[in-house]
Order: C-alpha cells, then sequence, then structure tokens
C-alpha cells in the first residue's frame, strides 16, 4: 500500500514537468508565431537567426542557453505609429572564455609589435635619407671645391702665356 502512495505522488510530480515543459513549448511557440507575423518571416528562418546566433556569440562567452531570449519586435517611431522590425536579443551571460582574452591579449600584443617595427622601419628609413642627403652634400662641396680649384688653376696657367 506505501508503493502505491509513491507511485501515486511520482506520477504527480511527472505529470507537473510534463505541464511546465509543454507550456514553455507552447510559449515558445506562441512567441515564434507572434515573431513571424509581426516580421513576415517564416519560424524556421527565426530559429536558424536565434541558433547563429547563439554559436557565434558562444565562441568568445559562456551563456545560459536556457534563458536566452531572442525575438522580433516592431519598433515604435516617435509618432507613435509601428515602424520597421526591430530583432531583440537577451542573452545571459555566464562567463568570458580564457581563449577569448588570451586571443584578444595576444592580437594586441602583435599590433604592439608590428607598431615597433612599422617605427624601427621609419627611423631606418630617415636615417638612410638623412645620409643621403649628407653625401650629396658631401659630393656638391666636393665639386665645388674642385671647381674652385680648377678656376684658380686656369687663372694661374693665364699669366704664363
Amino acid at each position: 500500500m506505501f508503493e502505491n502512495i509513491i507511485a501515486f505522488f511520482k506520477n504527480m510530480k511527472k505529470s507537473e514537468k510534463n505541464t511546465n515543459n509543454s507550456k514553455d513549448a507552447a510559449k515558445e511557440r506562441l512567441h515564434l508565431v507572434l515573431m513571424q507575423d509581426r516580421a513576415n518571416v517564416s519560424a524556421d528562418f527565426l530559429d536558424l537567426m536565434r541558433q547563429e546566433i547563439i554559436d557565434v556569440i558562444k565562441k568568445y562567452i559562456e551563456v545560459d542557453e536556457k534563458e536566452i531570449d531572442v525575438r522580433l519586435t516592431n519598433k515604435q517611431n516617435t509618432d507613435g505609429t509601428t515602424g520597421a522590425p526591430a530583432l531583440y536579443a537577451n542573452i545571459p551571460i555566464v562567463n568570458i572564455k580564457q581563449e577569448a582574452k588570451l586571443k584578444e591579449k595576444k592580437e594586441a600584443e602583435e599590433e604592439k609589435k608590428i607598431i615597433e617595427e612599422a617605427k624601427e622601419v621609419i627611423n631606418e628609413t630617415q636615417n638612410e635619407k638623412q645620409e643621403i642627403e649628407n653625401d650629396e652634400k658631401s659630393k656638391d662641396k666636393k665639386e665645388e671645391e674642385n671647381t674652385t680649384r680648377s678656376k684658380g688653376e686656369k687663372t694661374k696657367e693665364k699669366p704664363k702665356k
């Protein structure tokens, strides 16, 4: 007899769980139908879009999938009329994945390294440019000196004639 009472309560608990599950499922279906109606898109399309959004977000953060709420609503214009459909997503974040943090840090370090290398290249280029300018100035000076010497030698040669 005691076993029958336990079985009765277990069955009550199961039916209560089933009622909650079917209630949640019906609520979800109703949301999908309303979204479909508002945005003129199919429920399959909305479900696919929702899943893809979740998949992308899950690459970087841990989320509570049971509590995610993605829905399409109509945006209200400032004059009170109904505007274009808008996508709203309420996605509870459990934790940011360590890999994403490390990847972000690594990318920042790589950017710093690239910037430093670019600065070095710029400095080297400026130094080379300065050296070239100095060489050209030296050549110009030497040519000027040679020209001056040549003129001096020519003037010295003239009196000999």
